[in-house]
């Protein structure tokens, strides 16, 4: 009898010992949810980039300016929105409502010259057909960017009028972000060239996605320019699907936000950018899938093209 007597007493405070663990991690993890507004206009802003710093974990939030995440107690939350300043805050004093604040950007100034005749240049330009491997994010919001180089003849046609993007989505209507970006002094990127979200629509489907932008009136900068596409995180994009480990016949459940983008290989990586955990750094991996001769041991670079005008 006594014996079952320790037993019970053991078993109980084993018991006891988890319901207290358990009460501490939901003690340490928080459910935050908030609008985030315009500063000045008290406007909501779509599609901002939420992470955790240093860390991978991170959202966006919706059409709404809406955004909920989990995150641990007293950790730093980023967030970047094209158009307003970048914010760091404290996940303790995230509120229901997160105001950011408009970056005030000074443009050049753009003549126009109407000709009758225009002059155009495609620089980028990737076979659709050759393409079998794409780059997508998962479930966290990733950007990826590539530097397109200026060059001397691109003087005939200094504007930018269309993008074409290789898309691969398994959603219909899947919508991503396009960022502008000037190069800071250590090569990275930095301040917007066009203050305003950019965004693409890619049809279901391996597609061209294509983008005017000739209305904007962007002109190619010197010192050359990074896009990057931006994955959304919003419910429209995404997609559930199950897949079987090797050797295993157990089906597993993932998710993914749509869409893909299609990649070239290249040499080297230094126009193959990533901003991941709050910060930009240089696409280091190479590519290991024995599978593609093609893109072994190569660095990954965006299959996006550039249509230039005057």
């Amino acid at each position: 009898m006594q014996q079952i007597l320790y037993k019970n007493v053991a078993h109980n405070m084993k018991k006891s010992l988890a319901i207290i663990l358990i009460l501490i991690s939901n003690l340490c993890f928080s459910q935050l949810k908030s609008v985030i507004i315009d500063s000045e206009t008290k406007e909501k802003i779509p599609y901002v980039n939420i992470w955790v710093e240093n860390e991978n974990i991170g959202t966006t939030s919706n059409e709404k300016g809406e955004f909920e995440i989990q995150v641990d107690s007293q950790k730093i939350i980023l967030f970047s929105a094209i158009g307003f300043q970048t914010k760091k805050v404290s996940s303790d004093s995230i509120k229901n409502i997160l105001e950011l604040k408009p970056v005030i950007t000074e443009l050049d100034e753009i003549v126009i010259n109407s000709k009758k005749l225009s002059q155009e240049l495609t620089i980028g330009q990737f076979k659709k057909s050759k393409i079998n491997s794409y780059f997508g994010c998962g479930i966290y919001p990733w950007i990826s960017a590539k530097f397109f180089e200026r060059k001397e003849e691109y003087e005939k046609a200094p504007y930018l009028k269309k993008f074409r993007i290789l898309t691969n989505s398994d959603v219909k209507n899947s919508k991503f972000n396009i960022r502008l970006y000037g190069v800071n002094e250590k090569g990275e990127p930095d301040n917007y060239i066009y203050n305003e979200n950019i965004i693409g629509i890619a049809k279901k489907g391996k597609k061209i996605t294509e983008i005017d932008v000739s209305k904007l009136n962007i002109k190619f900068p010197e010192k050359g320019f990074f896009l990057a596409i931006e994955w959304l995180i919003i419910e429209e994009n995404k997609y559930e699907y199950k897949y079987t480990m090797k050797g295993s016949r157990k089906k597993l459940k993932s998710i993914s936000y749509e869409p893909a983008i299609g990649i070239v290989p290249t040499e080297t990586n230094k126009n193959s950018w990533r901003f991941n955990k709050g910060k930009w750094i240089k696409a280091s991996c190479k590519n290991k899938n024995e599978s593609m001769k093609r893109y072994r041991n190569k660095y990954s670079l965006l299959a996006i093209e550039l249509t230039l005008t005057n």
